[in-house]
């Protein structure tokens, strides 16, 4: 399951509308994080980059009150949970190549 492309969407969409209405800045940090492998490596290690030698994960910032940017922290975090959950769609797309498989003669 591809949950970097899930939460970043085509061009980078679906987390800008996820900062747009929760105020919160996203960022995916962490090995695997960056497109281009070659330049993750040589990046690797080097001041400013040191999210590279971390497991993937999910980095949400906010810029508030501390009580409002409680709350618009939780709301995107609910957000992108419900992002990491495959849907029903993901689902039924597997069974059916998997369906096709099975009908396919070898």
């Amino acid at each position: 399951f591809n949950f970097v492309g899930r939460i970043l969407g085509p061009r980078g969409m679906t987390a800008k509308q996820l900062e747009q209405d929760t105020g919160c800045k996203i960022m995916i940090r962490g090995k695997g994080s960056m497109r281009d492998k070659k330049k993750e490596e040589a990046n690797r290690g080097k001041p400013n980059w040191e999210h590279l030698n971390e497991e993937l994960h999910v980095l949400l910032t906010v810029e508030d009150t501390a009580e409002r940017a409680k709350i618009k922290l939780q709301r995107a975090m609910e957000y992108i949970k419900q992002l990491l959950i495959p849907s029903l769609c993901v689902k039924q797309q597997r069974v059916m190549e998997y369906i096709k498989q099975l009908l396919i003669p070898s």
